[in-house]
């Protein structure tokens, strides 16, 4: 009995403990917010926007070291305003870019963006959590031909191609062309170039001369528009909502000088009465052409 009590005690003995699963620690939390002071440069035809902002990251509670990195631009100036252990906040002042879109234009709006990653630190071992509260715009923030509508704060998670995923901080605001302005200076030159084109209408069949020299010199006067128009935008691959506009105007172009081409013709072989009712007629047409141009154009390109 003691020789079993002394060998059950020396198998005890040997037999390996149970490991215990190691535990990883959870991640840090970090507050981090925004907050906009200046747009000091917005251009169009590159995409790129110069800001003017304060950042901060807060970890009271729980010390974490920031290794922050700009993922859609660089800074130029970086000073620090407050540091301590747990909380750091930093002026900013850079460059940016975002890949614009223009279907919209003279009407457009642009979403820009600042977009913040620790560059060290994946989500296992970091989370950023939005400021909202402190975070805003300042009042007087102004952009030349610009209204700002909103801002936005978010956190989300970005996920790379070695399978690391990261927390990603975006702050964004939009700026907006002002409707009024912009449909004087784009839409409504057009439109009154493509209405005056139309007046050929009104005028007889017997000065076909006058009708066609109307309709050239009005088509003239749309391209220098178009030409100027697209100077206003960079180099794009797909119509604008002003380049839709414009082409509509160069049907209605082709439309009036075809009228008067076949009207001059009837003249020509002195059927003068018929020429009357064709130009009356296509006349009345107009609206239905010009509907269906706009809408075939839209919806098709």
């Amino acid at each position: 009995m003691t020789i079993l009590i002394v060998a059950l005690g020396f198998t005890i003995a040997q037999t390996p403990a149970l490991s215990q699963p190691s535990l990883s620690p959870p991640p840090s939390t970090v507050t981090a917010g925004v907050w906009l002071a200046n747009v000091l440069k917005f251009e169009l035809s590159t995409g790129s926007y110069d800001l003017d902002f304060f950042l901060w990251f807060n970890s009271t509670g729980n010390p974490t070291l920031i290794n922050y990195d700009f993922m859609n631009g660089q800074a130029y100036s970086i000073e620090v305003e407050q540091q301590s252990d747990d909380y750091l906040e930093l002026r900013v002042r850079g460059s940016f870019l975002r890949t614009l879109d223009f279907r919209s234009f003279p009407f457009d709006r642009h979403q820009l963006t600042i977009e913040i990653e620790d560059k060290n630190a994946s989500l296992t071992r970091l989370i950023l959590i939005p400021d909202e509260e402190a975070s805003g715009i300042d009042p007087r923030v102004n952009v030349p031909g610009w209204n700002i509508e909103g801002w936005n704060l978010r956190v989300e998670d970005h996920e790379y191609a070695e399978n690391e995923t990261f927390s990603r901080l975006i702050f964004d605001f939009t700026l907006a062309k002002p409707a009024y302005s912009s449909a004087l200076k784009t839409v409504v030159p057009i439109s009154v170039i493509a209405a005056i084109s139309l007046l050929a209408f009104l005028i007889s069949p017997s000065n076909s001369g006058q009708r066609i020299g109307l309709g050239v010199s009005t088509l003239t006067a749309a391209v220098a528009n178009h030409l100027t128009l697209t100077t206003q935008t960079p180099a794009i691959g797909y119509l604008t909502l002003a380049d839709k506009v414009v082409v509509t105007a160069y049907g209605l172009f082709l439309y009036g000088l075809i009228v008067s081409v076949l009207t001059m013709r009837l003249v020509q072989q002195n059927r003068v009465d018929l020429a009357s009712t064709l130009s009356r007629r296509m006349g009345l047409l107009v609206p239905v052409v010009t509907v269906t141009l706009f809408g075939s154009i839209f919806l098709l390109v």
